[in-house]
C-alpha cells in the first residue's frame, strides 16, 4: 500500500509518465492498477520501478512509517509550546515530501495549519484551513473532522488575541460541534474556557478551565498550566469568592511561577491582569503601576500592546494621575496605535477617552449613544458593552430620558 503511494509520487516528481516507467518491466495497465491500489506490487516489480526512479525504497518506506509518529510529535510540541522540538520535527517532515501524497496528508495539513497559528501567520493558516475544507470535507475520519473544528476554533481565538474580533462567541459555536466522546485531545478543554471567557460565560469558563488545569498538570505543561490558572483566578475574582487581599497573592504566587519557567507573556498578561482589578477598586495609582510593568514586556506591534495601552490610558484618565496634555498625548497615540493594528474598536475606545478628557460632555455621550455602543454590541464585546452601557443608562436617567432608558436596559436583559 504505502510502496504505490511512493512510486506514484516520485514518477510525477521526476516528470515520468506511466509508459516511461513501465517500458521494460510491466504493462502501462498494471502499472495504472498498482498505483490506484488495484493489484498489489511484486517485490521484484517494485525493485525494477525504484531503480529506474533512482530511489532507495526502503529508505522512503522507513520515513513513510515514521510519519505518524512524527505528526504525533509535532502535535504535541506546539501544545507544550517547546519550540525547539517543533523546529527539529517541521524540518524532519520537509524532508518527507511525499507526505502530499499519502494517507496522511489532511491530518499533516491540519497540524501545519495549526504550526501557522503558533507562528501567528493566520493568513497561512486560514488559507491551509479553507484548501482542507474546499478539498478533502467529504472524505475526513472522524477524528479529522473534529480536530478541523479545533484548529478553526483555535484560529477564530487567535483572530481576536492577535487582531481584531468580528464575533467574540464564533469559537464558541465551533467548539460546540466536536465530538468529545470522539475526540480525546483534552487540551480542547482550555480552548472552551478560553473562548467562554471571551463571550462572558463564567461559570462555563472555570468548569473547562479545570479540566484543562488537570490535563495540563498531569502532562507536566507548565506554561499552559498557568493559562488554565489565570482563567481559573479571573472566575474567581468575579465570583468574589475570596477576599481582595488572596486574590492579590495568587497574581503574585503565579508571577513568581513566571519568572521560574520563563514565561514571560503569562507574565505579562497577569500584570495587565492584576492592574485591572486595582483599577475596578478605584486603586489607580497601584492599576497605573502593574499595568505599566506590563507594558514593558509587551511587544509594541502586537495587539496585546495596544490593549494594555488602552487600559493604562484609561488609568491614568480615571485617576488623574497626569496632566491634561500628557492624558490628550496618551489618547491620540492610541488612536494611532488602534489605526496601525486596524482596530476599529480600539479606535472607538480612544475616541470615547479623548472627548472625555477633553470634557466634552455632549459629544461625549452622543458619540457613546450613537457608534460606540451599536459596535460593541454588534461584534459582541460584552465588558465593553457592559462597562459603557452603564454610564450611558445613568447619564439618561439623570436627564430624564426614561424611554431610551428602558430601551438600553432591554438591551441589557437580551445578551
Amino acid at each position: 500500500m504505502f510502496e504505490r503511494e511512493i512510486i506514484k509520487y516520485y514518477r510525477k516528481e521526476k516528470g515520468f509518465s506511466q509508459d516511461e516507467l513501465c517500458e521494460g518491466i510491466c504493462s502501462k495497465s498494471h502499472l495504472s492498477r498498482i498505483e490506484s491500489g488495484r493489484v498489489s506490487l511484486s517485490s521484484k516489480i517494485l525493485a525494477l520501478l525504484s531503480e529506474r526512479l533512482g530511489i532507495d525504497i526502503n529508505e522512503k518506506l522507513n520515513s513513510y512509517h515514521m510519519i505518524e509518529n512524527y505528526l504525533e510529535e509535532l502535535n504535541n510540541a506546539l501544545i507544550m509550546h517547546n519550540s525547539n522540538k517543533v523546529d527539529e520535527i517541521i524540518q524532519k517532515l520537509e524532508q518527507i515530501p511525499f507526505i502530499s501524497s499519502s494517507q496522511y496528508v489532511v491530518r499533516n495539513l491540519l497540524i501545519l495549519a495549526r504550526y501557522y497559528l503558533w507562528k501567528n501567520n493566520l493568513k497561512q493558516s486560514l488559507k491551509i484551513i479553507n484548501s482542507v475544507e474546499r478539498k478533502y470535507s467529504e472524505n475526513l475520519s472522524e477524528y479529522e473532522k473534529n480536530f478541523l473544528l479545533h484548529i478553526k476554533a483555535i484560529y477564530y481565538l487567535s483572530i481576536y488575541r492577535s487582531t481584531t474580533s468580528v464575533d467574540l462567541r464564533a469559537a464558541v459555536g465551533i467548539l460546540n460541534q466536536i465530538n468529545l466522546k470522539e475526540y480525546k485531545n483534552k487540551e480542547v478543554y482550555y480552548h472552551f474556557a478560553l473562548s467562554y471567557h471571551y463571550a462572558g460565560e463564567n461559570l462555563l469558563v472555570y468548569i473547562n478551565a479545570k479540566k484543562a488545569l488537570h490535563y495540563f498538570n498531569a502532562t507536566h505543561n507548565y506554561v499552559q498550566s498557568i493559562n488554565a490558572q489565570i482563567l481559573i483566578l479571573i472566575q474567581y475574582e468575579k465570583e468574589q469568592e475570596i477576599s481582595f487581599v488572596k486574590i492579590v497573592e495568587k497574581y503574585k504566587d503565579l508571577i513568581w511561577n513566571c519568572d521560574s519557567v520563563g514565561a514571560s507573556n503569562q507574565k505579562a498578561i497577569l500584570l495587565n491582569n492584576l492592574g485591572i482589578s486595582y483599577f475596578k477598586r478605584g486603586d489607580f495609582e497601584n492599576a497605573a503601576h502593574y499595568i505599566e510593568r506590563s507594558l514593558q514586556l509587551t511587544d509594541k506591534t502586537s495587539v496585546y500592546y495596544l490593549r494594555r495601552y488602552y487600559n493604562y490610558t484609561e488609568t491614568c484618565l480615571e485617576g488623574r494621575l497626569l496632566p491634561k496634555d500628557e492624558l490628550l498625548e496618551l489618547t491620540n497615540e492610541g488612536i494611532k496605535l488602534a489605526e496601525k493594528n486596524n482596530s476599529s474598536i480600539h479606535i472607538t475606545l480612544f475616541k470615547l477617552l479623548k472627548l472625555c478628557c477633553e470634557n466634552n460632555q455632549i459629544q461625549y455621550y452622543q458619540y457613546l449613544n450613537d457608534i460606540a455602543i451599536p459596535q460593541f454590541k454588534l461584534t459582541n464585546n460584552i465588558s465593553y458593552y457592559n462597562q459603557y452601557g452603564k454610564k450611558l443608562y445613568k447619564h439618561l436617567i439623570a436627564n430624564k430620558q426614561y424611554k431610551k432608558a428602558i430601551e438600553l436596559e432591554c438591551e441589557f436583559r437580551s445578551l
